[in-house]
């Protein structure tokens, strides 16, 4: 009886820690995180509050949800407004394998975006509804610049419909891993889509909580 007990109290101790395996909490972030990419890109924390994180992406800085790490709004003058742009959802934390999530958003185009191909097919000013959608695939190893990491691969994918050209989408593939806190992977199919998005992975980091 007690060599039964025992095994029936290893098979739920080990369920238990495949199901901590399989859910990733949003990270506690801190001012002074700062991860660089192959492709030049740079976020840094540079804010923290009690329910969100101010983060510089490159060119612009936004307010982050701490629970979620879904994007809220820009920092941006005095009358916040909120985020209405691609991938405000792209990490909707927790992530649990199997997880799928969905959001959509307008853009219209300007004069700069006649060079690109993102939504060719329109005119200018044309208001166009995006709709996004992610889903948790599992774990990989991935080997990047920056090292050697087990990450947690998201799918993502972007679609819309045209008047002159039709349907169109395009896929891409992100890695997540916990140790770093951000995405040390990122992968583009080549769809008529992704013209002007490159592929890039995680060449170096900094946590300030490793420095304390």
């Amino acid at each position: 009886m007690r060599k039964i007990l025992l095994s029936g109290w290893l098979i739920l101790f080990c369920a238990h820690m495949v199901l901590a395996q399989d859910r990733i909490e949003a990270p506690n972030l801190s001012v002074g995180d700062k991860w660089v990419s192959t492709d030049g890109t740079t976020i840094a924390v540079i804010g923290v509050d009690e329910n969100s994180y101010k983060v510089k992406f490159q060119t612009e800085t936004l307010w982050l949800e701490r629970s979620t790490l879904n994007r809220i709004s820009p920092v941006e003058g005095k009358k916040p407004r909120a985020y209405k742009g691609a991938q405000r959802r792209l990490l909707n934390f927790p992530l649990t394998i199997g997880k799928s999530w969905k959001d959509n958003y307008m853009t219209q185009l300007k004069w700069e975006d006649e060079r690109t191909e993102l939504l060719a097919g329109h005119s200018m000013g044309d208001e166009t509804q995006i709709f996004e959608s992610y889903r948790v695939l599992g774990w990989e190893d991935v080997q990047v610049e920056a090292g050697h990491f087990r990450a947690m691969k998201i799918e993502y994918k972007r679609e819309w419909s045209s008047p002159n050209t039709g349907p169109r989408e395009g896929k891409a593939w992100y890695w997540y891993c916990p140790e770093v806190k951000n995405f040390v992977k990122l992968h583009y199919d080549r769809s008529q889509i992704w013209t002007q998005v490159h592929d890039t992975e995680l060449q170096s980091f900094s946590l300030a909580e490793l420095y304390h």
